[in-house]
């Protein structure tokens, strides 16, 4: 399967989720600007929604999902949207 199919199949299973179908933070902050609010806590929500039930699956990366804290730093954010990214594309591949 190539690169681009992937990449289709991907966006394809992000929008039947309903999240923002972003695979770098330009396309994310562009996407979401054209939202309305309600649409974007929609959308965050549903994101959000998605890593919790990965990290219910996988609970060996509460450490780099879930900072010590409490609030989390760019890197944590970061490697919520990649482990969710890259489920989806496994998803779509199959």
């Amino acid at each position: 399967m190539s690169i681009t199919s992937r990449k289709i199949k991907a966006k394809v299973k992000m929008l039947e989720i309903g999240i923002i179908p972003a695979f770098t933070g330009y396309e994310l902050t562009e996407m979401l600007n054209s939202l309305s609010d309600d649409e974007k806590r929609i959308a965050k929500r549903k994101f959000r929604k998605q890593w919790k039930k990965l990290l219910k699956q996988n609970p060996d990366m509460v450490d780099r999902i879930i900072p010590d804290s409490g609030i989390p730093e760019k890197s944590h954010l970061r490697n919520r949207a990649c482990m969710v990214i890259s489920s989806i594309i496994k998803e779509a591949e199959l």
